[in-house]
């Protein structure tokens, strides 16, 4: 699952570094190395470096990677209308019943 996580956040930031994509993803800059490193050998990333700075290391996808994106976002957008359909079945005061009694439950403190 990081894998496809780090595909989706380079493809959505791409070029991007080690620090960016710990930031958004939550990731630590040691499991970013690690994940990379298996996304670099299977080719679906490439490393380059941006202004001459032989320190900053940034990422891109390759065209392979490019199509795993495409993929991942695809199944992502299925999931979403599939739950928007879901939630069709439900009134607005329904729904915002629902979500305060959600948020009402996770802050109970039992």
């Amino acid at each position: 699952m990081s894998e496809i996580h780090l595909i989706a956040c380079i493809g959505d930031f791409s070029p991007i570094n080690v620090t960016s994509i710990s930031e958004k993803t939550g990731l630590t800059k040691g499991s970013i190395t690690r994940i990379s490193k298996k996304l670099l050998k299977l080719a679906l990333i490439k490393r380059q470096q941006i202004n001459d700075n032989k320190k900053e290391v940034y990422y891109s996808l390759t065209s392979k990677g490019r199509n795993i994106y495409v993929i991942h976002h695809r199944i992502h957008q299925e999931i979403e209308e599939r739950f928007m359909n879901f939630l069709d079945k439900y009134t607005a005061d329904e729904l915002v019943f629902a979500s305060k009694f959600i948020q009402d439950l996770t802050e109970w403190d039992y």
